[in-house]
């Protein structure tokens, strides 16, 4: 989607109207909990299937003789596959569940082109047929055992999808793949008429195309290629945006191909059609939970505009009422990122920002003012059915390398003691925090590689890549010769732990979170559910480290019940001392009770600085306890409707004052001239709610 210039930024026209809201309408029943999508109360173990367990060494070559150049397999060489598979995952599910984990995401299982570019599909990301398994991976009856026993354990099965591109089989009548733009080389149709897609997209009137006339470049096949690819939709040359590799800006990034990767014309109705029919089919064929999807920025607004909800739609029909699904939108632009979230139908993201700024926490020390002012980002993702909960939060991927290789570059002349304590402090961020944390398999194992993409990837079996057997192991020595499995490491009882505090205290994964301190190296937040008070802290410093944390559960005493510091509680407020590397979870000793009579305030709306286009409507609501306000707006002569709702105050940083609960208005969804009637309403813990004046509001552009 295009980002809006803040040369752009709205006028708004506001007053108050001053007669009481409540007067003739229960706005009061407006009132909701905060949304909390179905990734929010999950934690997920990635898994490269190739790269866990192999449990039939009779598909190592994927049916194939003739090896690398055959199957594509050499389990010498990073870049071929290594022969794991869904027997080999199957044998490991319980060991997956013992780590505390209810959902597993797997990379794409989909049939590859085995060998493209000097190395294999193992990763699932080069898909010829989307149809049916990989036979690298096992048979249909393996990846529905698969489901099966993953269900029997009470493990969700997300699988990671592609609709951007499908594997390089599509050429050029000439030898050039520079990207051309539309402006120099608009598409035409099969009667040579010019047109945008993106102002017809998805819609009847989008034309018919041909081959020979519409594109930048002419497409071609081989003949051993020309019915390669399935679903059949796909071998249509007209379904591919046909414009060369993607520069990474302007309309490259949703119309070119990504490094040669044929890059699907999803603007196209019969495209769209065709992409929901195949995912969909996944759910009622497979009995699959959710979906990763990859590549979610290359792929233009409107598709996911139609694609998600009938995919939603598809799983609810199968019974499945919470289907995680969270699209990866590598980029650190937050408001762009929320934008998938409040604009494009994306119940979730991959938190990028999350794994930049808590890693360099958890890996060097400093940056606590940092994630605290991260999380009053927060608020971007609100809507009335979306939250940041629901984001996937990670600390290192497939992709850009692992956490345990960021910790080692840093530490790793520290010593073995130290990159532990790291590690562990990472996996304490990582799962005590708000979202949905995803650990990538193996940093339970202390993996850290020398890099990201291949180098990221290592075999959780008994590996016979030379280079792997003598990598760092944070917590214990190289691997060696052994199986990852057959060798215990301190992360994996750290995390265990970590995971088995949900169940006995659920707050820490679905309660609230209220930022409480952030300072130099140490971050503090509470967690609050039930009437439950947690504070959490972490000190990533190497020195021992003092802060006084404000409380709401007031003169209370607290219980250490993970990790560990020295405390003296006070009337609202605790003094920690903390050692170095560390954290500590508190618990308040009484239950919550609110101190201060109801009261709130809704400030007029204004522009943010930050999200052009966007406008702030905030509320204050005096003292410190645990409320819940939520936004409505009505337009002149139609009814009410819920924004969302805000479960936390902000802390003070450069773009906003302290103590704010806030939701955003889109403008540039409405018509300049629109006008709204604005309101909130709070809701205490004890259950009581109020109702704010009434804000006019109208829309200038």
């Amino acid at each position: 989607m295009k980002k809006i210039s803040a040369a752009l930024a709205l006028s708004i026209a506001f007053s108050l109207i001053a007669t009481t809201s409540g007067a003739t309408e229960n706005l009061a029943a407006l009132a909701r909990p905060v949304a909390r999508g179905p990734l929010a109360g999950d934690s997920v173990y990635f898994v490269m299937t190739d790269r866990f367990a192999n449990g039939d060494t009779n598909n190592d070559g994927g049916g194939l003789t003739g090896g690398r150049l055959g199957g594509g397999d050499d389990p010498t060489d990073i870049g071929y596959y290594h022969g794991g598979d869904f027997k080999g995952l199957t044998n490991h599910l319980q060991y997956i569940k013992d780590l505390g984990f209810n959902s597993i995401w797997i990379t794409p299982p989909v049939k590859n082109q085995y060998v493209q570019q000097g190395s294999a599909g193992y990763h699932g990301y080069w898909a010829v047929d989307f149809t049916t398994i990989d036979p690298h991976l096992g048979t249909e009856q393996d990846f529905k055992d698969f489901v099966a026993t993953s269900h029997k354990l009470g493990l969700k099965v997300i699988v990671d999808i592609v609709v951007n591109h499908t594997a390089d089989v599509v050429k050029y009548t000439i030898g050039s793949t520079s990207y051309r733009e539309p402006s120099d080389f608009p598409y035409k149709t099969c009667t040579g008429k010019l047109f945008d897609p993106g102002k017809i997209a998805g819609l009847a009137s989008f034309p018919k195309l041909c081959a020979d006339k519409s594109f930048a470049y002419v497409p071609r096949t081989s003949s051993y290629d020309k019915n390669i690819k399935k679903p059949g939709f796909l071998n249509d040359l007209t379904n591919y945006h046909n414009r060369g590799d993607s520069i990474w800006s302007g309309s490259s990034v949703t119309q070119g191909d990504f490094v040669g990767l044929d890059d699907i014309f999803t603007e196209k109705p019969a495209v769209v059609k065709g992409m929901t029919d195949l995912w969909s089919s996944w759910i009622s064929r497979f009995d699959i939970d959710g979906y990763r999807i990859d590549t979610a920025k290359h792929v233009n607004p409107e598709f996911w505009k139609a694609f998600l909800p009938k995919i939603i739609a598809t799983a609810k029909a199968a019974g499945k009422e919470n289907f995680p699904i969270f699209g990866e939108v590598a980029d650190a632009d937050i408001p762009f990122l929320a934008s998938f979230v409040t604009e494009q139908n994306f119940p979730g993201v991959l938190d990028f920002p999350f794994q930049a700024k808590v890693s360099r926490f958890a890996k060097a020390g400093g940056g606590a003012s940092d994630v605290a002012d991260l999380f009053n980002t927060d608020d971007f993702y609100t809507s009335p059915n979306t939250s940041a909960y629901s984001l996937a939060t990670f600390l290192g991927n497939h992709d850009m390398g692992r956490i345990g290789h960021f910790i080692e570059i840093l530490s790793g002349s520290d010593g073995p003691q130290i990159l532990l304590e790291r590690a562990k402090l990472a996996n304490a961020l990582l799962f005590t925090l708000r979202g949905g944390p995803v650990l990538y398999y193996g940093d339970e194992k202390g993996m850290t590689g020398n890099g990201g993409d291949q180098l990221a990837r290592q075999d959780m079996f008994a590996t016979q890549v030379e280079d792997w057997k003598s990598e760092v192991r944070i917590g214990g020595a190289p691997i060696g010769s052994a199986s990852a499995f057959d060798v215990k490491n301190p992360l994996e009882e750290n995390i265990a732990e970590l995971q088995g505090l949900y169940k006995k205290y659920p707050a820490l994964k679905s309660g609230a979170q209220q930022v409480r301190y952030g300072f130099g190296s140490v971050l503090s937040v509470s967690r609050f559910a039930d009437n439950q008070e947690f504070l959490i802290a972490f000190n990533s410093n190497d020195e021992v480290q003092e802060a006084t944390i404000p409380v709401s559960t007031k003169d209370s005493g607290w219980t250490a019940i993970s990790g560990a510091a020295q405390v003296t509680a006070r009337t609202s407020t605790i003094d920690l001392k903390l050692a170095p590397r560390s954290w500590v979870i508190l618990k308040a000793d009484s239950a919550f009770e609110s101190n201060t009579p109801l009261a709130i305030t809704l400030n007029a709306p204004k522009p943010d600085f930050r999200t052009p286009g966007w406008s702030a409507i905030t509320a204050k609501v005096p003292g410190d306890d645990f409320v819940q306000v939520t936004f409505a707006a009505r337009q002149s002569g139609k009814a009410w409707k819920v924004l969302g709702t805000s479960d936390h105050r902000t802390t003070k940083d450069d773009y906003v004052a302290s103590g704010l609960h806030r939701v955003f208005i889109h403008n540039r969804l409405y018509k300049s001239g629109t006008s709204f009637e604005l309101v909130a309403i709070v809701t205490n813990s004890s259950g009581q709610k109020l109702v704010s004046k009434v804000v006019k509001y109208v829309v200038k552009y």
